[in-house]
C-alpha cells in the first residue's frame, strides 16, 4: 500500500489482511501465492486467483509486485503459470480488475490474452474489468 502512495499499513491493518487470507484459504482454498525469485529467494510480490470481485466458478487473477521488481517480466511469468494452473483445474473463464491509471498491468493481461470486458466506478475511479476465456 505504501507503494502506491495510499501510506503505510497499521499492524491492525496487515493483520486484517492475514486473516482475510486465511478465512479465504479455509473457506474455498482460492488465494494468491508469494512471488520469490530462484536466483536469491527475494520476495518480489504475490499472484495467484482472488475472489475479489468475482466468484468462485470464475475468480480473479491478481498480482502485485514491489515496485523495484517492476519491468523485469516477473509479473508475466507468475501471471501465466497462474493462468496455466487455472486451465488444469478446470476453469472455463477468469477476470482481472485494473484501475485506468495501471498500464503496467494492462500490458502483463493483454500478454496473457485477456480483453477488456467493461467499466465500473467507485470511490476511488474507473475499474476496468478484463476477461479470458480458458476453454
Amino acid at each position: 500500500m505504501g507503494e502506491r502512495g495510499l501510506g503505510l499499513p497499521t499492524v491492525e491493518d496487515d493483520a486484517a489482511v492475514i486473516a482475510g487470507v486465511v478465512d479465504s484459504q479455509n473457506t474455498h482454498g482460492v488465494v494468491p501465492s508469494v512471488i520469490v525469485r530462484k536466483a536469491d529467494a527475494e520476495v518480489l510480490g504475490y499472484c495467484g486467483l482472488v475472489i475479489g470481485r468475482a466468484t468462485l466458478n470464475e475468480p480473479e487473477l491478481a498480482f502485485e509486485l514491489f515496485q523495484h521488481a517492476h519491468g523485469s517480466g516477473y509479473a508475466t511469468e507468475a501471471a501465466m503459470a497462474v493462468v496455466a494452473a487455472a486451465q488444469r483445474a478446470g476453469y472455463s473463464r477468469l477476470w482481472s480488475t485494473v484501475r485506468t491509471w495501471n498500464a503496467p498491468s494492462f500490458r502483463v493481461l493483454e500478454k496473457l490474452g485477456f480483453a477488456r470486458h467493461h467499466s465500473v466506478s467507485d470511490h476511488s475511479g474507473e475499474i476496468v474489468w478484463n476477461v479470458l476465456d480458458l476453454h
